[in-house]
């Protein structure tokens, strides 16, 4: 069930922006967080890579005398882990991965000792795991092409659905990923469940609401990319898609806008590999990047949402109105259950094995 080349084209459409708030300087870290050597960080590269290393990676080095390396993330890596030697000391996945690696034995505990208080108090209970510490905040939204709907215009999964009071085709995501796109989220909550009963997921009634929708569908998408493209491109009206890839096609002039009532609060984990060679680095690191000020610069340097609740008092007004998990916007949200999809039954099987052999019976019908 990896999220690695999901994640990896999300991060991909993202632009680089530029801006960065000023950072801590060296006098005011902690002297807990300084000391010497490496830390070795696998990540997805491009955009993403570049963004972490100018908000956090280089600031780290300056501002602690410790060195970060950075290798290409892989499917690999877990492997390595389960062996008990490890291409990397700490990496960032999906959180609905975190209970996969923790049933591999292939992670250490977070080490929460190396955190400011001010720090702590800024993350969200969610966000702070035992084996998984919250990375960035993205979304699946409810998207709309304003040329089709210049005032009155779909607001949630509630008018997604509605196609008689918001005519035209819909994108979803395909099978592939409907996890990561919200598919059966969005479904029930387009029937009317309540955003507080929504887990556990009723997937019969999931699947018939999609069934009635189904018709309406002009694309089942198969990468992030195609949602804003089928927008653009008149094939669809309205689409789930993921929020940074609108904003990005809305600042390149596309006649696109988003919404976040009841979209869909997704994130990453950072997680430090079982028998990590630089462990207590890799927990200063954790440390320092969890801080307002470098969650902050995470923001401005690419457009995701800070995990550390702080930071948005850091960011410029226009900014924080973009980004998920915002004061405003947070509350218009729902949190994936990424703890659900990975429950097994009395047959061995998650709940996202079913869901996707459902999943692929009902668009093959």
């Amino acid at each position: 069930m990896s999220n690695r080349t999901v994640s990896t084209l999300a991060v991909c459409a993202v632009i680089l922006m530029s801006g960065l708030p000023t950072v801590s300087q060296a006098e005011e870290i902690p002297d807990n967080l300084k000391g010497t050597g490496e830390v070795v960080v696998a990540t997805a590269g491009g955009a993403f890579e570049e963004a972490q290393k100018k908000a956090w990676f280089e600031p780290f080095t300056r501002d602690t005398g410790i060195k970060v390396i950075t290798i290409p993330s892989s499917a690999k890596l877990l492997a390595s882990a389960k062996l008990g030697q490890p291409e990397a000391d700490i990496s960032n996945i999906n959180g609905g991965e975190v209970p996969t690696w923790v049933d591999n034995e292939a992670l250490e505990k977070i080490d929460y000792s190396f955190f400011a208080k001010e720090t702590l108090a800024g993350l969200p209970e969610f966000m702070k795991g035992e084996y998984g510490l919250g990375s960035f905040y993205y979304s699946v939204v409810v998207a709309y092409n304003t040329t089709k709907f210049p005032k009155e215009h779909p607001k949630n999964w509630t008018d997604f659905y509605d196609v008689k009071a918001f005519p035209g085709k819909r994108s979803l995501p395909n099978c592939d990923l409907m996890l990561y796109g919200a598919l059966l989220e969005g479904a029930l909550i387009g029937d009317g469940v309540p955003k507080d009963k929504l887990y556990p997921l009723d997937m019969d009634r999931a699947f018939a609401k999609l069934k009635e929708i189904k018709p309406s569908v002009g694309r089942w998408w198969a990468t992030g990319a195609d949602a804003p493209q089928s927008l653009i491109g008149g094939e669809v009206d309205i689409a789930a898609a993921w929020n940074g890839r609108i904003v990005t096609a809305k600042k390149q002039g596309a006649p696109l806008e988003l919404s976040w009532d009841q979209s869909m609060l997704q994130y990453d984990d950072w997680i430090v590999l079982k028998n990590a060679a630089n462990k207590e680095n890799a927990s200063k690191l954790l440390a320092y990047i969890s801080r307002a000020e470098a969650q902050a610069a995470f923001a401005e340097a690419i457009p995701y949402g800070p995990v550390n609740k702080d930071a948005f008092k850091l960011l410029p007004k226009e900014l924080a109105e973009t980004i998920p998990g915002a004061p405003g916007i947070m509350e218009q949200q729902i949190v994936q259950n990424y703890d659900w999809w990975v429950q097994r039954g009395s047959d061995g099987r998650t709940n996202y094995d079913v869901a996707i052999e459902r999943c692929t019976a009902f668009l093959s019908q």
